[in-house]
């Protein structure tokens, strides 16, 4: 057989000295890359501490910045807990306001009521005592009279509609009450005359007269309601007739605030030198459901009444 002839092996060829090459450029690179690896180590362990310290300190300012918005959160509940509460409190308030009123209102006038009933019983109670008391035997006034003086309110309240025919009919049952008299005059609550030239004079008693004095007393309105004033006036001009004088005031209403004093006035000059009433006064009061102060009134002349030999008598529009 033919033997197959093989070249020599070299054992240092260029392949190998080419691995040997790389291989040693291997290491070398290994060494480079091993000297740059611990420098980057060292600087990224030191950004990486400094990044968590800014972490840290990043969630430290959370947790106090979530600390304050939940102070400003109770801060704020409350605000609005406080303003519901004070809100409720103005409905409240604006809901109790109209009760107030009406309660105040409901208040006044029951201390009106009463300060009227207190002043009626002062007219009745502390008013000095007269000495002199309205005959018993007339049963309730007296028709004796020689001579008959009116004063009567007719200010509109008294004038107005049917009121005033009322008020001149009881004139004339009052006259004609009277058959024996000798005279007799019509004199508004103001003072002011029917028969303004009669002043201080006595109308005479006559049918005739008796007739025109109802007919004109028809159209005499427009006065005051002052019925002190004409009783002042009425004592003033006829209290010293001789015979016996009667005197009516129609009225309801009276406003003076002293009605004490008023009384006592009218009770001193009324009184002769023994203290006597002189002229017996008399009250007609009128009372309406809605106007007038017949309450008032009512109180003045039952005081003024029982002072001065008279009485009084209510009588309903």
């Amino acid at each position: 057989m033919r033997r197959i002839k093989r070249p020599p092996i070299e054992v240092f060829n260029l392949s190998f000295l080419d691995i040997i090459s790389c291989a040693f450029g291997a290491v070398i690179m290994l060494v480079l890359l091993a000297k740059n690896g611990e420098q980057d180590t060292e600087r990224g362990a030191a950004d990486l501490s400094v990044l968590i310290e800014n972490v840290l300190s990043a969630q430290q300012s959370v947790e106090s910045l979530k600390g304050a918005l939940s102070d400003k959160q109770q801060e704020l509940a409350a605000a609005k807990a406080q303003s519901a509460s004070v809100t409720e409190q103005q409905k409240n308030l604006e809901t109790s306001i109209p009760r107030a009123q009406q309660t105040l209102a409901q208040l006044q006038d029951k201390a009106k009521s009463l300060r009227e009933e207190i002043r009626q019983a002062n007219a009745r109670l502390n008013v000095e005592n007269s000495t002199q008391e309205p005959d018993e035997e007339v049963g309730g006034i007296p028709t004796d009279a020689d001579y008959v003086v009116f004063v009567i309110d007719n200010s509109g309240s008294m004038s107005s509609g049917s009121s005033w025919t009322k008020v001149t009919q009881v004139v004339k049952d009052i006259i004609k009450s009277h058959p024996q008299m000798k005279g007799f005059q019509i004199m508004a609550a103001d003072g002011t005359h029917m028969y303004s030239t009669q002043r201080g004079k006595w109308l005479s008693d006559s049918q005739s007269m008796r007739d025109k004095a109802i007919s004109r007393l028809a159209g005499f309105r427009g006065g005051a309601s002052a019925p002190e004033v004409g009783i002042n006036e009425a004592l003033d001009l006829y209290g010293n007739t001789q015979g016996k004088v009667s005197l009516y005031v129609f009225g309801d209403d009276y406003r003076p605030a002293d009605l004490d004093s008023v009384v006592s006035q009218i009770t001193r000059k009324n009184a002769d030198q023994s203290g006597r009433a002189k002229v017996r006064i008399h009250g007609i009061g009128f009372n309406r459901p809605r106007n007038g102060n017949a309450q008032q009134f009512a109180a003045f002349m039952q005081a003024v009444a029982k002072r001065n030999r008279g009485a009084f008598v209510g009588l309903y529009f």
